[in-house]
């Protein structure tokens, strides 16, 4: 995936903005550095797609604290294309 970097100090932390450009779009220095990182957890659940794109493969992760009843942290939603390849990873709180 072609990256290109715009502003880039490293060590600066004020005074400049940085952004990224991937193919899906333009991301924040702290989406970029932060990425799909979860919170401790001790705890994951797994749904798989029941039908349509990517049927049999995982569609949501659920990370949770205080085991299966505990609170959620962290979810991750994966989207798939006609073709059943993975094509999107969404995190959501």
């Amino acid at each position: 995936m072609p990256v290109s970097t715009n502003e880039f100090r490293p060590g600066l932390t004020t005074g400049f903005s940085q952004t990224t450009n991937l193919d899906a779009g333009t991301y924040s220095v702290t989406q970029i550095a932060d990425g799909l990182s979860i919170p401790k957890y001790d705890y994951i659940s797994l749904t798989y797609v029941a039908a349509g794109n990517g049927v049999g493969e995982i569609q949501t992760v659920t990370y949770k604290t205080g085991g299966a009843s505990g609170i959620t942290v962290g979810a991750l939603t994966l989207g798939y294309d006609a073709s059943n390849r993975l094509s999107t990873v969404t995190r959501t709180a």
